[in-house]
């Protein structure tokens, strides 16, 4: 199934380049503090390097998990981004 890839490469991408441990795809990110004010802008930025979308401010509502924002890619990225077994291309070359 393409959400639970995505939602993979989303726990990835909170790990290695937020440096945060989500709990679960259902973690009120906001509401718990994982997600500060600084970490978000890093969140939106990375979002748009690795699945090539872009996220205005009506669409900020929709990241308060990462399923919501699995969600989200899903509807809105480009199909090759997140092809299924595909990982995007930053995330394939993990030198961390």
């Amino acid at each position: 199934m393409m959400g639970t890839s995505i939602e993979a490469l989303l726990m990835e991408l909170f790990s290695r380049r937020l440096h945060l441990a989500v709990p679960s795809l259902e973690t009120d990110l906001i509401e718990t503090g994982l997600l500060d004010s600084a970490a978000f802008v890093d969140l939106l930025l990375a979002l748009e390097q690795e699945f090539g979308i872009e996220v205005s401010l009506d669409d900020l509502d929709q990241f308060r998990s990462v399923q919501n924002i699995a969600g989200f890619i899903a509807l809105r990225a480009p199909k090759p981004a997140v092809s299924e077994g595909q990982p995007p291309a930053a995330m394939k070359a993990s030198g961390d």
